[in-house]
């Protein structure tokens, strides 16, 4: 990959409409890039430019499919844009609060781990989990909604709890 690049916001809504990604996605990524841009305010160590393109792009694989394999269509797409590999590290690891590489072979997914690794990473996927279509909802909300799905055990609900300590032990260290 020759110069890998980390998009403006106006270039990504760009790549974007270039792959005839539903209105009421890109719609999504603006919203969720919007709650990353809040968060950003508060946490001066997150890469600014690097998340936001990774909220903008997360969803860019639903422009070809809908199921949890729009994170594996998402890299490939991205791969052929000379995007910056963090960008599609995001796009990787931004499914649910992250997959195991046991869990993707059962969910018929290339056999690798699907995990947050990076600060950035784990903001896109937390922001993501909070956003349902255009609308945020609150943590509460979307705890509900993971326990009703998963159940109160399951690595999801777990993997929610660890994203949200995660960032309000950030935001509470910058406010010192």
């Amino acid at each position: 990959m020759e110069n890998p690049v980390i998009p403006s916001k106006n270039q990504c809504l760009n790549i974007l409409k270039k792959y005839n990604t539903p209105r009421d996605v890109i719609q999504h990524c603006l919203t969720v890039a919007g709650i990353v841009e809040e968060f950003c305010q508060e946490i001066p160590q997150i890469h600014r430019e690097l998340v936001i393109a990774g909220a903008m792009l997360h969803d860019i694989g639903r422009s070809v499919d809908y199921s949890i394999f729009h994170a594996v269509n998402g890299i490939k797409i991205l791969e052929n844009e000379s995007i910056d590999p963090r960008i599609i590290s995001i796009v990787k690891n931004h499914i649910g609060t992250g997959i195991t590489s046991e869990e993707a072979k059962i969910l018929g997914l290339p056999s690798e781990e699907y995990i947050p690794q990076t600060l950035e990473e784990e903001l896109v996927s937390y922001s993501d989990n909070l956003t349902v279509g255009r609308k945020k909802r609150s943590f509460d909300e979307t705890l509900n909604h993971f326990i009703e799905k998963f159940g109160e055990d399951s690595h999801v609900v777990r993997g929610f709890f660890r994203q949200k300590k995660l960032i309000d032990n950030l935001l509470k260290s910058n406010k010192i």
